[in-house]
């Protein structure tokens, strides 16, 4: 005979997260057709654009889609599994959480910034950065936590509901926090030294960058030297 747990546990959390995953997959169609919108919305409203500022929308898989604008790639990953929070998080302490603890319950939709050098020259060591995740849960109800503003214009997790139009302006808060951060030139001794390895087996680009972290120094951050 099976366990008043067991059972409780299959009807009613494993459903929860089910939910949660099927609201994530549906905001992560959602994306897909805002970033498609994305890239004709910018050729559209700015036909001037210089022509060597490339913009493109590309399709990766199932759970992973890319935009290109100009040198930065956002690449928008979901996750399969669903996730809760730590007991301190800030969410517990809505009343929209606590009236009911299951709306802690949320899919994930990560957001990486890279160079798109990074590709173009497969400098396989170059890091991206996490600019943003997205929290869905099963009402449709998400929130964001990322840098600068995107943690701070997508945090009411209450009265957040999935829309085109919220969709569109988090995209647009990635681009902008993208495009907005310098590139810093790493140490000098960081880059004195390559092998002539890494000079015959991949191009220059590719080996000058094979053990730094060149692209990926951002302002305000403090990594340690290498």
């Amino acid at each position: 005979m099976l366990s008043d747990k067991l059972k409780l546990l299959l009807q009613e959390k494993v459903v929860q997260q089910k939910n949660a995953t099927d609201k994530t997959f549906e905001a992560f169609e959602l994306i897909r057709q805002q970033l498609s919108k994305f890239e004709k919305k910018i050729h559209a409203e700015i036909p001037e654009l210089d022509k060597r500022i490339k913009v493109g929308y590309t399709e990766r898989g199932k759970f992973e889609v890319e935009l290109k604008v100009a040198d930065d790639v956002l690449i928008f990953i979901m996750h399969t599994n669903t996730f809760i929070f730590e007991p301190s998080h800030s969410i517990y302490k809505t009343n929209y959480v606590t009236l009911k603890p299951s709306r802690a319950t949320c899919g994930m939709i990560s957001v990486y910034n890279f160079l798109s050098d990074s590709f173009k020259f497969d400098r396989k060591n170059d890091v991206g950065q996490l600019v943003a995740r997205i929290f869905v849960n099963e009402e449709n109800h998400f929130f964001a936590e990322g840098m600068k503003q995107i943690g701070i214009l997508f945090n009411d997790f209450a009265n957040m509901n999935l829309t085109a139009e919220n969709i569109e302006a988090l995209i647009q808060a990635c681009v902008v926090y993208s495009l907005d951060i310098d590139v810093h030139v790493p140490p000098f001794d960081a880059m004195k030294q390559i092998t002539v390895y890494d000079v015959i087996t991949y191009n220059m680009q590719t080996a000058i960058n094979a053990s730094s972290r060149l692209g990926f120094k951002y302002q305000g951050e403090n990594f340690p030297e290498s």
